[in-house]
């Protein structure tokens, strides 16, 4: 095209200017460098090819390996490895991966992977090890001990109602706006394991994790009400100890 670079051309659409492929020489030897917009993604040589997500591990970025790489890339499934809430958190060693290649080996956004042209791996220890994790039972058992007051009351409550949540009450949203949840996980623990709250606290977690059930229709509009189970307030208190206490979660 007028005005390029001659050693750039086009792929697929003429119209398509993200996608190209650039010719350098390298140490004497002849390199095609595919690429998506201002990003390298992949090189040919003579003897193998190289691929990388370039910091930039979005489907579009797959697609583009897939189809000019030929590899496979799909998604990594965090969750298979990682239980919530630190299924993406920095605190496991499985954050930095991002994709699977080729069905089973794990890539991470920025390095440059070898690979010969039947798409055998040249270097294995490139890629990442994903590793399991699981939550100690006997660590969850204890600190939940400080909260076996709210538990009961909130079983108790959610057997009398029938699993019922509550409607928005003006004088206890006044009280959890006096209580300050700014650290929200510390601070909502801090309120659920005050005894003298229980009610309080009860009310507030309800409001968080009940959700509208559909009753039908009242003349011309929805009927709908709020529910939850003691399940459900239990996963939700949970999820606020483990974020306060990361040491929960341990290598299988």
């Amino acid at each position: 095209m007028r005005g390029e670079n001659k050693s750039v051309r086009r792929l697929n659409d003429r119209y398509e200017k993200e996608k190209w492929l650039r010719q350098e020489i390298q140490e004497g030897v002849e390199v095609y460098i595919a690429g998506y917009y201002d990003t390298d993604l992949v090189r040919f040589y003579p003897t193998h090819k190289e691929i990388t997500l370039g910091n930039y591990p979005s489907t579009s970025t797959q697609y583009f390996l897939n189809w000019i790489g030929g590899v496979h890339v799909s998604d990594f499934d965090h969750k298979r490895y990682v239980p919530s809430p630190f299924t993406r958190s920095p605190l496991v060693k499985n954050h930095q991966i991002e994709c699977h290649v080729n069905g089973g080996h794990c890539m991470n956004a920025t390095d440059w992977y070898k690979f010969d042209y039947t798409n055998t791996p040249l270097n294995i220890e490139q890629f990442e090890t994903p590793v399991r994790y699981r939550f100690d039972a006997s660590q969850m058992r204890e600190l939940r001990l400080p909260y076996k007051k709210l538990l009961k009351y909130a079983d108790t409550m959610l057997k009398l109602t029938n699993n019922e949540g509550v409607e928005k009450d003006e004088e206890l949203s006044k009280q959890i706006a006096e209580y300050n949840l700014q650290e929200y996980s510390k601070n909502l623990l801090r309120l659920c394991a005050d005894e003298d709250k229980t009610h309080l606290a009860y009310y507030y977690v309800l409001t968080q994790c009940q959700h509208s059930v559909w009753q039908g229709y009242n003349g011309n509009s929805s009927n709908y009400k709020y529910a939850c189970n003691i399940g459900i307030f239990k996963r939700y208190l949970d999820k606020h100890i483990k974020i306060e206490n990361p040491q929960v979660l341990v290598e299988v």
